[in-house]
C-alpha cells in the first residue's frame, strides 16, 4: 500500500507539472499566436515532446488512471465527503475529455503526419468547431486543474508552510487557468485576423478539401477517438457493474460481520475497512486525509477481536510509529477485518447538532485578545418581575454588548445566559486587536451605564457587570457549523479572560485587564498603576500580572494613552 500510494502520488505530480507547463504555454497566446507557437510550444512544451518526455507522460497517465480505477474498485461504497466526491468525479471525467485532444494532436501527428502546431489546433478549436472543440477544451482545462489542485491540497494542507502560503498559492491556482483561457481566446482572435489577412493561411491550417487524402485521414482520426471514448466508457461501466454485482449480487452470499462502535453495531460485508463500516452504518467518523493513511485522525482502539487481526501494512505501521500509538490502536481506513470486531473511536467526529465543527484547513496560531463580559446579580434582577420582562432586559443587554464588540472589529464567540465571550485580532494583527478590545470594553462600560438609566424605572439598582480581558496565543479556525459562519478560537486565552472577569468581584472593581493586553497593544502602563500577580488554575507556574480598574475614566485614559 505504501508503494502504491507513492507511485500514485509521483505520477499525479508528473501530470500536474505537465498541466502547469501546458497552461502557461496557452497563456503565452496573450501576446499573439506566433509567440504562443515559438515560446509556448517550442520552449515550454519542448521537453514533453521528446521520446523521454512522451514516455514519462504516457506512463504517468496510464498508471495514475489505472490506480484510480483500482482504488474505485476497492471502495466498498461511495459514501464520502464532498471534497473526495468532487475529486473522484473530475478524475473519472478527464479521460473522456482528453481522448479527443490526445488523438487530434499526438496520434494525428504520429499516425497520419498531421501538423500539431498551435496554428492548426487554434484554428480548429476557434474557427472550425468552436461550439464543440473549444467548449470541450475549456472543460478539460477546468477538470484537470481542479482535480490536481484538490489532490495537492489534500496532500499539503497540514504542512505549516502551506497554511502560511495558502492565500498566495490560491491566487496562483486561480491565475494560471484564467491566463490560459485568456491566451487561448487572444490566440483565437489572432487566428481570425490571419485568416482574413494572410493569404493561404486557411488552406494550410484549416479543414482539408472534401474528398482529399487529408480529409480521409482526419475522418479516420475522428473515428479512432470516438472508439477510444466508447472503450473508456465501457471500462468505466464495467467497473461500476462489477461494484454493483459485488454489492448486490455477491453480497447475498457473503458473510456479514459485525463491527461494534461502542453502543452501536454496524453489520457490513467482509472486506470493508473499519472506516467504510462506520460510514456504511451512518456513524460519524473523523478522517481528515480522506482515508489515505496520511493522518491518524481515524484511529481506533480495538476492544474485541484484537488477537485475530492481520498485522498493519507498511503504510499503517509507519503512521502508527510516527504518532507512537499504544497497543490495540489501529488506523480505521487501513484495517480490513475478516471477523467480528469491537472498536472505540478515539477522535469521534461530532454531529453538527451537538456542537461546533471546525474547518481545519483554516486553522492558524495567532495572538488574540479575549474579552469576557458577565452581568452581575441577574437572579436578584429577576426577583418580583415577570419572566418576559427580565428576558427583555437581558436581551437588550446582550444586544448592546454584541453590537459594540462587532462595531470594534471583534467577534462574539459564545453567549451563555448573561455572559458573553468575544475575541479580537482574528486577522493576526495583535496590536490593533488588543487596542480594539480595550476600546470596546470602555464603550461597553459607557453603554451599559446608559442602559441602566433607560431601565431605571424598572430596576431597583443600576446594572452591575464585570469585564475580564486577556491576550495570548490561540489556535483560530473558521467555524463550519451550519448555523454559523463565524470564527472560533481554542486555547487558554479565553479561560484566563473568564477567570479575570470572576476576579473583578473579589477585587471590587468592574474590569480586570492582564498586563499582556497592554503589551500586545503597545501601551506602556504608568508608573502609578498598581498591578497584582494572580495565579490561574492550570497555569500555576506562570502567574498573570493584572490591573484592576474601578472607573471608566481610567480605562478610557489607558486606551487613549
Amino acid at each position: 500500500m505504501l508503494i502504491v500510494r507513492t507511485v500514485r502520488l509521483v505520477t499525479g505530480l508528473i501530470l500536474f507539472i505537465y498541466a502547469a507547463c501546458h497552461f502557461i504555454s496557452h497563456a503565452t497566446g496573450i501576446f499573439h499566436l506566433a509567440f504562443m507557437e515559438t515560446v509556448g510550444r517550442g520552449f515550454l512544451l519542448a521537453p514533453w515532446r521528446t521520446v523521454v518526455g512522451l514516455s514519462l507522460l504516457s506512463t504517468a497517465f496510464f498508471v495514475h488512471g489505472g490506480l484510480g480505477l483500482v482504488a474505485l474498485i476497492r471502495r466498498q461504497h461511495l459514501r464520502m465527503p464532498a471534497l473526495e466526491a468532487w475529486q473522484l468525479g473530475l478524475g473519472l471525467s478527464i479521460p473522456l475529455l482528453l481522448i479527443p485532444r490526445v488523438s487530434n494532436v499526438r496520434l494525428g501527428s504520429a499516425l497520419y503526419g498531421l501538423d500539431d502546431s498551435y496554428y492548426r489546433i487554434v484554428y480548429q478549436y476557434w474557427i472550425t468547431s468552436p461550439a464543440v472543440g473549444l467548449t470541450r477544451q475549456f472543460l478539460l482545462l477546468t477538470a484537470v486543474w481542479v482535480h490536481g489542485c484538490l489532490g495537492l491540497h489534500m496532500l499539503l494542507r497540514f504542512r505549516p508552510w502551506y497554511r502560511k502560503a495558502a492565500k498566495a498559492l490560491l491566487g496562483l491556482a486561480v491565475a494560471i487557468p484564467v491566463l490560459a483561457i485568456m491566451g487561448i481566446m487572444n490566440a483565437g482572435w489572432d487566428a481570425v485576423l490571419h485568416t482574413a489577412l494572410v493569404p493561404g493561411f486557411s488552406e494550410q491550417y484549416g479543414p482539408p478539401a472534401p474528398g482529399s487524402a487529408d480529409a480521409a485521414d482526419r475522418a479516420s482520426l475522428a473515428r479512432l477517438w470516438e472508439r477510444l471514448q466508447v472503450a473508456y466508457l465501457a471500462l468505466l461501466v464495467a467497473v461500476l457493474l462489477f461494484r454493483a454485482a459485488r454489492r448486490w449480487g455477491l453480497g447475498a452470499s457473503r458473510k456479514l460481520q459485525s463491527v461494534l462502535f461502542e453502543s452501536t453495531a454496524g453489520h457490513v460485508p467482509r472486506g470493508h475497512s473499519v472506516l467504510e463500516a462506520s460510514r456504511w452504518a451512518g456513524i460519524p467518523h473523523t478522517s481528515i486525509c480522506g482515508g489515505r493513511g496520511r493522518c491518524s485522525t481515524c484511529r481506533i482502539r480495538i476492544s474485541e477481536g484484537y488477537d485475530q487481526l492481520p498485522p498493519p501494512s507498511d503504510l499503517e505501521r509507519l503512521t502508527l510509529e510516527r504518532i507512537k500509538a499504544p497497543a490495540r490502536v489501529r488506523l480505521a481506513c487501513q484495517l480490513r477485518p475478516v471477523h467480528d470486531l469491537g472498536v472505540l473511536l478515539l477522535l469521534p467526529q461530532p454531529a453538527t447538532a451537538r456542537g461546533r465543527r471546525f474547518n481545519f484547513d483554516e486553522r492558524r496560531e495567532v495572538t488574540v485578545t479575549a474579552v469576557c463580559v458577565d452581568l452581575r446579580d441577574s437572579t436578584l434582577l429577576a426577583a418580583a418581575k415577570l419572566p418576559f420582562d427580565i428576558l427583555f432586559v437581558i436581551d437588550s443587554y446582550v444586544q448592546c454588548v454584541s453590537e459594540i464588540i462587532e462595531a470594534h472589529g471583534g467577534v462574539v464567540t459564545r453567549v451563555a445566559g448573561d455572559g458573553l465571550m468575544s475575541v479580537f485580532g482574528f486577522d493576526g494583527k495583535a496590536p490593533s486587536g488588543a487596542q480594539s478590545a480595550l476600546a470596546a470594553a470602555a464603550a461597553i462600560w459607557g453603554s451599559l451605564d446608559h442602559l441602566s438609566e433607560e431601565f431605571s424605572h424598572d430596576l431597583t439598582a443600576p446594572l452591575r457587570f464585570g469585564i475580564g480581558i486577556h491576550a495570548g496565543l490561540s489556535i483560530v479556525a473558521a467555524d463550519a457549523a451550519a448555523n454559523s459562519s463565524g470564527p472560533y478560537f481554542l486555547g487558554d486565552t479565553g479561560n484566563v479572560a473568564s477567570r479575570l472577569e470572576a476576579l473583578s468581584k473579589e477585587f471590587a472593581c468592574t474590569a480586570v485587564v492582564s498586563e499582556d493586553v497592554f503589551s500586545a497593544a503597545g501601551i506602556e502602563l504608568p508608573v502609578t498603576a498598581q498591578t497584582t500577580d494572580i495565579v490561574v488554575r492550570g497555569r500555576e507556574k506562570e502567574p498573570v500580572r493584572v490591573l484592576a480598574i474601578t472607573t471608566r475614566d481610567v480605562l478610557a485614559s489607558l486606551t487613549l494613552g
